[in-house]
């Protein structure tokens, strides 16, 4: 008898995800305590564990299917989403991956800000999930000898992370106005790394070995049969074989610490400690020099490394400025003032993407306009939220604010005279919400600490930090869960994309009986949302 939709609901539901979580990372800590201390032989006895692994290939649909932002992102196949009985089916698919071939890319363009498009390869969700499944075994290896310099896509970790450490090579007010910054892009990075050169810096048992080879030689339908260099940009692994590709470059320009003696009175040279003064998030990264270095000896270092890869720098991209001069990174503005002290604040291009997403949201006729500025809402705080450790004096937020203002009262004046002033206050109140009440504070981010990783089993560490994340309603209701969610009872992780449930279904009883904080694929299932959302989502 075959299960039906409904029973494969319930059964999906009930599986252990608690204990599906707990031997994965059990399994990831131990290949990357192995990795640590070079012992590669067990490593890949624990990568051969952890891949035929009944969670891990649960765990890895589950993320594909549900928990990733693009989860409903169509390959090949044209299947955008999977029910709950074609999940199991495809865990069934799983079991056996000897004779497994990677699909064709589908092809997508994004915009970028600079008027090029992006292009990226989008894999079948079966493709994606076993790229998911490799990724579980490379990560913890990686994380073991991953470079202090190094903050791009890795867990734990974000931009701000750099933000604090440009603030700390940048902050001494005796010698940062001297310092210059040489800023480099590396041209089209995803596109033309050399296969041969990233398979022999993966540490991998064979049978996956061939699995990333395969991902890597898929080609995109109807343009390539098979490539023959890059990795493809959207698939899920994609970002870590960037980072274990590119790994090293970011330590080219290190020098040992210099330290105070109090025994001798004088500065000595600690050459067990390097002091980092190169940073990289993925493929973008700056380098600090001192006024009297030579910029041309670094740049010949970078252009050996990037050689032996098969890639090159962007010439358009790179430049080599002084620190009062100030320079962008990541969306942000450096520079050293007058009174040689560092500031930060949102780049031009930055804000006028952020300006742009607002005023096109607001003139898209497709919704209403409430449903218009709560898309603008949903907007302009994550931007707020990511420039809020910057110096937002510096820059004039109140011309979007006065536009959207204006935009609001010309719709307002086509209604009828009965509903136009009800609509004026609660419309006026919307705005007021969004532009207001944002609080900032220049460098008040405290960076993740450089030897730290989430498979170092240090869940102390990481749920204090996971914690500051958090303010109001929802930061007192982890408190009171002690960080586990409330439906599984299991400690939230580092990356876990955590939400706040309120219980009756109303988003305006916000009193903590009425709230409790839940894992993403948690929150689901929750029967006061109902099949409808539930099938919006999955």
């Amino acid at each position: 008898m075959q299960p039906t939709l409904k029973s494969c609901v319930e059964d999906w539901k009930a599986l252990p995800w608690k204990q599906f979580q707990k031997q994965v990372f059990r399994l990831q800590h131990r290949i990357y305590k192995a990795q640590q201390i070079g012992n590669y032989k067990l490593v890949h006895k624990l990568q051969r564990l952890l891949f035929s692994s009944r969670a891990t290939r649960f765990l890895a649909i589950r993320q594909v299917t549900q928990l990733n932002t693009g989860k409903v992102t169509a390959g090949v196949d044209g299947k955008a989403k999977l029910n709950e009985k074609e999940r199991f089916e495809m865990f069934n698919s799983l079991k056996d991956l000897n004779n497994y071939k990677h699909s064709p890319l589908r092809r997508v363009f994004i915009p970028k800000l600079n008027g090029e498009k992006r292009p990226l390869g989008i894999p079948t969700i079966k493709d994606r999930t076993i790229q998911c499944i490799v990724k579980y075994l490379l990560e913890p290896v990686y994380e073991a000898y991953a470079s202090k310099g190094s903050w791009g896509f890795r867990p734990g970790r974000s931009t701000w992370d750099v933000q604090s450490n440009i603030q700390n090579n940048l902050g001494r007010r005796d010698r940062n106005y001297k310092k210059r910054i040489l800023e480099l892009d590396i041209e089209k990075c995803f596109d033309r790394i050399n296969h041969d050169k990233l398979l022999s810096l993966i540490h991998l048992p064979i049978q996956m070995q061939k699995i990333i080879k395969s991902a890597l030689k898929a080609g995109v339908l109807n343009e390539k049969i098979s490539t023959q260099e890059g990795t493809p940009q959207g698939g899920i692994i994609s970002p870590l074989l960037c980072n274990i590709v590119l790994h090293g470059i970011e330590d080219l320009w290190n020098q040992p610490e210099r330290q105070w003696d109090n025994k001798y009175k004088k500065y000595w040279y600690k050459k067990s400690v390097m002091r980092q003064r190169g940073l990289r998030y993925a493929d973008d990264m700056i380098f600090f020099l001192e006024d009297h270095e030579d910029a041309n000896e670094l740049r010949k270092k970078i252009d050996s490394f990037l050689a032996e890869r098969g890639l090159n720098v962007k010439e358009a991209k790179t430049h080599l400025v002084k620190s009062i001069e100030g320079f962008d990174f990541l969306g942000w503005r450096f520079e050293v003032k007058a009174n040689n002290a560092l500031t930060c604040w949102p780049s031009r291009e930055n804000r006028r993407q952020m300006i742009s997403n607002v005023r096109a949201i607001m003139k898209d006729a497709r919704f209403t306009l409430e449903e218009r500025l709560n898309k603008v809402k949903i907007i302009y705080r994550g931007w707020m939220k990511y420039h809020q450790y910057c110096d937002l004096k510096k820059i004039n937020l109140w011309s979007i604010n006065d536009w959207t203002y204006n935009y609001v009262k010309k719709l307002n004046s086509k209604l009828n005279r009965k509903d136009r002033a009800t609509a004026k206050i609660k419309r006026i109140d919307a705005i007021k919400d969004i532009f207001n009440g944002h609080n900032w504070s220049l460098f008040n981010y405290t960076a993740t600490k450089s030897a730290k990783s989430p498979f170092d089993n240090d869940w102390l560490y990481w749920s204090k930090r996971k914690h500051k994340q958090y303010w109001g309603p929802f930061a007192k209701v982890l408190t009171l869960q002690k960080f586990k969610c409330n439906a599984c009872n299991l400690k939230f992780a580092v990356d876990d994309h955590v939400e706040l449930h309120h219980i009756d279904g109303n988003h305006k009883n916000n009193k903590y009986k009425n709230l409790e904080a839940l894992h993403r694929s948690c929150h689901h299932y929750k029967p006061i949302h109902g099949l409808k959302r539930r099938k919006a989502t999955a």
